[in-house]
């Protein structure tokens, strides 16, 4: 699988009254809209079935006078939210119980940890409860930061998920007068957890987004590949040479989530769709809500809080940054305690990831050479010196002044890098590193004024793939 593939070749499965639907969990955007079709671009449109009567698929006979405007017209499912897969859906609800578990036996006694991880899932949990899944979107490319938020968000998509399912399914007892099997756990591709005519909510996927680069490490995109798929989410991938603004823009604007049940009825008034859908016009855009790994000592962090409008020259959305307060050592703790996927260059002695054109191992993580030959790098999670975690990134020249009668020009680690050429860089700084500590003490003072590694608040509002962290 390529990052060029429009989609990936994993799917999850939706059964409902006569079709079972194939949903991919990779697509690359923009794709072009189907006329007549208006939906958020998370959801997968349905083509109308020649063979399918309008009410075959999604809406219960008792909502379909609510759904459309005209009593007469039947309305007919234009897209659909792709459901979670139980199996997904479980993982996600024992990851987050071990969570709460971890954070009440250990709250008093792990340096601050476990009370970090607690605001950190208080305030995803505030944030879904104001904005609702089909609205909440991680950022995710990859990094360490990225791999956190990744596994927070799909542990509260669940317990949020789990709770509006109990109070649907409390509604229809009392409704009804009697229980309700409501959630069919034995059947991993029940679509809706339940009997779509008595239960509508549908518990959908988490959704995440990513921006295409050409010189992404092969390491991150197998890592985001093969978690994306075992965990079942949603991931819109942004064809490479898309903006961020322009990507996100693309998402705000289309933002018109789904029914409780999945499933999408809006169309235009073109006059090219009657006859395949019941005219529904679409309500205006929802607000969407972005997840974000933001640390408050990452360089363009400034004085966000944990909740912060987007730039003015940026479409309108909501930052949430749920690890704001936490330090390096915090995100390795919560990788490891609870035994997460991340990617393998951080085990190779790489603290921070940008491209394969600007990032190398940490120099403080080398080992030294015993005569054995062993040579290499410490991982990650090893570094005592948390300000050195972006030691490994190779700054970018930056333009020569002018030199003036008090200027006096020196050679210095930085200019030779420059001089050096973009394709020799990484072989240059190599060089000087094996040349001895003296060298890689340069190099050190040279990288250490990289940009964040995580995600641009200030400036790019999203995760910057020039740095993945």
């Amino acid at each position: 699988m390529t990052p060029d593939d429009g989609t990936s070749a994993t799917t999850a499965h939706s059964t409902s009254s006569s079709t079972t639907t194939s949903f991919p969990n990779w697509r690359v955007v923009p794709q072009e809209d189907i006329e007549g079709i208006v939906c958020s671009p998370f959801c997968h449109p349905l083509p109308p079935s020649k063979n399918e009567s309008p009410t075959s698929r999604g809406s219960s006979p008792q909502s379909q006078q609510q759904q459309s405007p005209h009593h007469d017209a039947k309305p007919q499912p234009t897209a659909q939210s792709a459901p979670w897969s139980v199996t997904a859906y479980q993982s996600a609800l024992s990851l987050h119980d071990k969570f709460t578990h971890y954070i009440h036996h250990n709250y008093d006694s792990d340096d601050g940890f476990s009370s970090r991880m607690a605001s950190a899932l208080h305030d995803l949990s505030s944030a879904y409860r104001l904005y609702g899944p089909h609205c909440m979107v991680g950022s995710y490319n990859g990094g360490k930061d990225a791999c956190v938020i990744f596994h927070l968000m799909r542990a509260v998509h669940a317990d949020y998920c789990r709770g509006m399912s109990m109070r649907q399914q409390r509604r229809q007892e009392e409704e009804a007068g009697s229980g309700n099997n409501y959630c069919n756990g034995d059947d991993d591709t029940n679509g809706s957890f339940g009997n779509e005519n008595d239960v509508e909510f549908a518990i959908p996927r988490p959704r995440v987004i990513y921006f295409q680069h050409r010189d992404e490490f092969p390491e991150v995109l197998s890592l985001l590949h093969d978690t994306v798929r075992e965990f079942d989410v949603e991931m819109l991938a942004f064809r490479e040479g898309v903006s961020f603004p322009e990507g996100l823009t693309h998402l705000v604007e289309r933002n018109v989530p789904p029914h409780n049940n999945g499933f999408s009825y809006y169309t235009t008034s073109s006059s090219e769709i009657v006859g395949k859908y019941a005219p529904y016009p679409a309500p205006p855009p929802h607000p969407l809500a972005f997840i974000l790994g933001t640390r408050k000592n990452d360089p363009n962090a400034g004085s966000q809080g944990v909740y912060a409008p987007s730039s003015h020259y940026m479409p309108p959305f909501m930052r949430v940054n749920p690890i704001l307060d936490w330090e390096y050592n915090d995100v390795w703790k919560f990788l490891r305690e609870f035994d997460l996927p991340y990617c393998s260059l951080y085990d190779e002695g790489f603290t921070s990831l940008g491209t394969v054109k600007d990032t190398l191992p940490c120099p403080a993580l080398k080992k030294e050479d015993g005569g054995d030959g062993n040579e290499g790098y410490w991982p990650a999670y090893m570094l005592e010196d948390w300000s050195l975690e972006r030691a490994g990134r190779i700054a970018k020249p930056k333009k020569a002044k002018k030199p003036t009668s008090t200027t006096t020009t020196t050679t210095t680690a930085a200019t030779e890098t420059a001089i050096a050429g973009e394709k020799g860089q990484q072989d240059y700084l190599l060089k000087l590193e094996r040349e001895g500590s003296k060298e890689r003490s340069r190099l050190t003072d040279v990288t250490m004024s990289q940009t964040s590694s995580t995600v641009s608040l200030s400036t790019l509002d999203v995760t910057n793939h020039s740095s993945t962290t």
